[in-house]
């Protein structure tokens, strides 16, 4: 009886679809220049389970340039845009971001990071409007500069 229960577990585990198995994260490669701050040691710039690619926080990797918080937010889109793009995915893919403003306490720019972020969302070209939770936060120390931090998360449609 046990050994027919356990072929019958068996059977059933096998018919599952592939996205229904369990699947171990893998980070992915880096595509490109190095982060602003680099991750804590442990940490991965991107890890992939099963078909949804999770992108830990980055900043804009030419802080020197772009002092502000419109020209930060297009920087950091278009270095996320080739990040995902190294990844065989567009922003089009993208289901969910977290947006922290830094900035003086009280007085996020959020009309800034909406003028940079209207560039690549919600446009004719690219008319995804991902989740967002957009947030004031203290940004770190070795982050000289830093006005905006995205992580996302963006998905592979089968």
């Amino acid at each position: 009886m046990i050994k027919r229960l356990l072929l019958l577990v068996g059977a059933l585990a096998a018919a599952l679809p592939a996205s229904a198995q369990a699947t171990t994260p893998t980070p992915a490669p880096s595509p490109g220049p190095p982060a602003a701050v680099p991750l804590p040691s442990g940490t991965s710039e991107m890890v992939w389970a099963g078909n949804t690619l999770y992108v830990s926080g980055s900043l804009d990797p030419d802080l020197k340039t772009n002092t502000d918080t419109t020209s930060q937010t297009v920087g950091l889109l278009r270095y996320l845009k080739k990040l995902l793009e190294s990844q065989k995915l567009t922003l089009g893919d993208v289901v969910m971001m977290h947006v922290y403003l830094g900035g003086e306490l009280g007085k996020p720019d959020f009309a800034g990071m909406m003028a940079g972020y209207t560039q690549f969302f919600g446009t004719k070209e690219q008319p995804n409007k991902p989740a967002r939770t957009t947030v004031q936060v203290v940004l770190p120390a070795g982050a000289r500069g830093a006005l905006i931090e995205i992580d996302l998360i963006a998905v592979r449609r089968e």
